[in-house]
């Protein structure tokens, strides 16, 4: 989406250009700088405030190189660095030593540039103290001395603000370019003021800055909200190193008690198991990508245990949301945007990364039968994604349902294959009744969601004898425009 060039506004992100008002007391007074500011956004807004921006992921706690799929779709996306997790190192009395270490890719035949990132964890009073900071310069000199930059990620408190912008100094002496990720309030003029001298560029991650409120319908927040990102956009702005904004495309499932207190985030879940799980109720209307669901029978969800009365909230980037949040960081200084994580086939990635790469594009299903007309498959050849099916019509399952229909029962086998399940039954008017396959004029097999480019087989599929898929009719229910009936291709 291009900006209108006659205003600084796209699709409910606004950018302030005025100055930030607000007196600091931290910070002396610097004649002239805000005005040189001010009138440097104001003519930036005046010329549409549209530039090109440069598009990075991060890779974070991967041991596998890049296959050929990602590699072809990041130069389609015309990417050419990869922010990749080399480990973690954990500040442990006055010693750091590597908690995780992640396999760092070689070179390969494409022009990706790869740069090593290090996740800092302390939890100490004194995390850079004289002892401690040489045993970081230690445990980081064998990876600096392979490479010509390194990216450091920790998120240090404001009471150690200054201790981590001295240690920087000095790590910047053992590596030519150093970079960092930075918390959304780093912003401010004391913060940049302290860190600014001993970096080359800034990666403010704006998302996950909050602590998770009690869990209201007005209270939790959604991965991007396009209010506080406009602000946050307009805030970095002020930066005077180069900058480029962090923005998610993942998507998060966290627990909450009956009382609304966050119990923490469920690792490795996937969309069947939260669409298909009928002990889980859709509570209120999806907001900025995010649905909160409450637990009427006890279950689990990833091997973790939900009682009743618990509620579980799966948060998702909207994609004209981070369509608009990328349109909005073009309208300001940054340098470009860096999306977190890179997408793979797990749930927790969120949009798929062709759908990344193409925001503005749907999904396109078709159904085709095997050669051996034995099997079908449901293929996305859309650069757009079928997202989770979490709302649906009235008196609908969730999710979609692939729905193969013939006039006389002429079904003997319907096995799921890489569907969730299989259903048989009869319809008569409008009335469903579940029978055996033999006897059923009616099959559905039921999925969540289909990213782009991928498709779903079933399992076998046998007709009687002198029956063939001519006979079948298929429609897709709960998906926009798919509740006519067609031949199979």
């Amino acid at each position: 989406m291009q900006p209108n060039a006659s205003e600084a506004e796209v699709a409910g992100f606004r950018l302030r250009t005025e100055p930030d008002s607000r007196p600091n007391p931290r910070v002396k007074s610097r004649p002239g700088r805000s005005l040189v500011l001010s009138v440097a956004l104001a003519l930036f807004a005046l010329a549409g405030l549209s530039h090109d921006l440069e598009t990075a992921y991060w890779v974070w706690q991967r041991e596998d190189p890049l296959n050929e799929t990602e590699l072809a779709e990041l130069s389609a996306q015309n990417v050419h660095t990869i922010y990749w997790q080399v480990g973690e190192l954990e500040n442990v009395g006055e010693t750091w030593r590597w908690k995780a270490r992640f396999a760092f890719p070689a070179r390969d035949k494409s022009d990706i540039r790869y740069v090593p990132v290090v996740r800092l964890v302390s939890r100490q009073l004194q995390p850079f103290s004289a002892t401690s900071l040489s045993s970081l310069i230690v445990a980081l000199s064998p990876l600096t001395a392979k490479c010509d930059e390194l990216q450091l990620d920790y998120d240090a408190p404001d009471r150690l603000l200054s201790d981590y912008a001295a240690a920087l100094k000095r790590i910047h002496q053992i590596v030519p370019r150093l970079t960092i990720t930075a918390l959304p309030h780093w912003s401010r003029n004391d913060c940049l003021s302290l860190l600014e001298p001993n970096i080359d560029e800034l990666f403010p991650m704006l998302y996950d800055f909050e602590p998770q409120p009690l869990l209201k319908q007005d209270a939790l927040s959604p991965l991007i909200d396009p209010k506080k990102m406009e602000k946050m956009l307009s805030d970095w702005s002020r930066c005077h190193k180069p900058w480029r904004a962090g923005l998610p495309v993942f998507a998060r499932l966290t627990l909450y008690d009956a009382n609304g207190k966050s119990r923490g985030q469920i690792r490795n879940w996937n969309w069947d198991e939260l669409c298909f799980n009928a002990t889980l109720e859709n509570i209120g209307a999806d907001r900025l990508g995010t649905t909160v669901f409450r637990v009427g029978k006890s279950t689990s969800v990833s091997n973790t245990p939900l009682h009743v009365g618990d509620q579980l909230a799966v948060r998702r980037v909207g994609r004209v949301v981070l369509q608009n949040a990328i349109a909005a960081a073009r309208q300001t200084t940054a340098h470009g945007v860096v999306l977190f994580r890179l997408p793979d086939s797990t749930a927790g990635s969120g949009w798929s990364l062709t759908q990344v790469g193409h925001l503005d594009s749907k999904p396109e299903l078709i159904l085709r039968k095997s050669d051996s007309s034995e099997t079908l498959e449901i293929q996305n050849r859309g650069d757009g994604d079928l997202e989770p099916g979490f709302t649906t019509r009235k008196g609908e399952d969730r999710g979609y349902i692939l729905e193969l229909k013939a006039s006389t029962p002429i079904f003997r086998e319907a096995e799921p294959g890489d569907f969730f399940a299989t259903v048989a039954y009869t319809e008569s008017d409008g009335a469903r009744k579940a029978v055996a396959v033999p006897f059923a004029t009616r099959i559905a097999f039921k999925f969540t969601h289909l990213q782009a480019r991928q498709r779903l087989r079933s399992g076998l599929i046998q007709l009687a004898p002198g029956a063939d898929f001519r006979q079948i009719r298929y429609q897709i229910r709960n998906i926009e425009g798919g509740t006519s009936w067609k031949p199979i291709e």
